[in-house]
């Protein structure tokens, strides 16, 4: 997997999960708790079997992390050297065994070559999954805290050796495999499943994810969104209204992004390849979306 859509991925799991269940399956409160007493009581913000986030009452402190499952433990391994080889000549490395072969967390350092004493990042991998994670506190993070970060990451690990539980990571049946490989045809495949309501794939630097989001006002919010998006907007009365495809926005990533709504749930499939989307992508990810809708 590219860096880049490393990178895009993390952002879209932290968007995407915003309104998850407010439980974690892999980590329990306590034990976050029982790590980083001095800033309890966390809780958890967004919760599912790949992804999971906690937060104090200080958002500023805040801990987690998200799963990316692979085609295989080679590219699982290889995404790990990858990542540890792009971030190394501006980050603080430690290497982490309890997070696999090529685990490590990373400090990134300012343009004068200092890192915030505060924050830390964590990523590794065992068979087809990777795990990227986080941790922020108010003050300097020990050896002790880092270490007890990764032994919670690592525990939710599990999954590599579950079948069911790697499924359940790896499978959205709201996406069609033939549409995806017509949108990524090259490079490896990783995918992110941190919820019922949400997926990801990533492959080749190119991303698609996929949200559900319900509310009683949602045609209401859905309408505003794109009238305010800054993208061109194209209508999709196909797909019901308000249902449109945004393109060739001002601002954010270079994208193409269906939004459409069914009943009281906004559909959102949004294709970012690093580019501005062709006119064929854009028709693929209408297609996505209809085939969600109906799934």
């Amino acid at each position: 997997m590219k860096l880049i859509a490393l990178a895009a991925c993390g952002l879209l799991v932290a968007h995407a999960t915003a309104g998850a269940a407010m439980k974690c399956p892999t980590i329990e409160t306590a034990m976050v708790d029982k790590g980083f007493g001095e800033f309890a009581p966390w809780h958890v913000m967004s919760g599912g079997q790949g992804e999971c986030s906690f937060m104090t009452a200080n958002t500023q402190v805040n801990f987690g992390f998200s799963h990316m499952v692979a085609e295989d433990a080679d590219k699982a391994k290889a995404a790990a050297v990858e990542m540890k080889e792009a971030v190394a000549a501006k980050s603080v490395l430690e290497p982490l065994p309890v997070l696999g072969d090529e685990g490590f967390s990373y400090q990134p350092k300012d343009d004068n070559g200092k890192v915030d004493p505060t924050s830390m990042f964590f990523f590794g991998h065992r068979g087809p999954l990777s795990v990227s994670g986080y941790l922020n506190l108010k003050g300097t993070i020990t050896p002790a805290q880092r270490d007890f970060a990764a032994n919670l990451i690592a525990s939710t690990l599990g999954a590599a050796t579950n079948a069911k539980a790697l499924a359940k990571e790896s499978e959205c049946r709201y996406f069609d495999a033939g549409l995806v490989k017509r949108l990524l045809p090259e490079g490896a495949v990783s995918t992110i499943v941190p919820d019922a309501n949400n997926c990801i794939v990533s492959a080749g630097g190119g991303v698609i994810t996929f949200s559900i989001v319900s509310n009683p006002r949602i045609r209401e919010s859905a309408t505003i969104r794109m009238k305010t998006s800054g993208c061109t907007v194209d209508a999709l009365p196909k797909l019901g209204s308000p249902a449109g495809i945004l393109h060739h926005c001002s601002g954010g990533n270079a994208r193409a992004q269906v939004l459409l709504v069914a009943g009281s749930r906004l559909f959102d499939v949004t294709f970012v390849p690093g580019r501005e989307p062709s006119d064929d992508e854009r028709s693929v990810l209408v297609q996505m979306a209809e085939f969600a809708a109906r799934h």
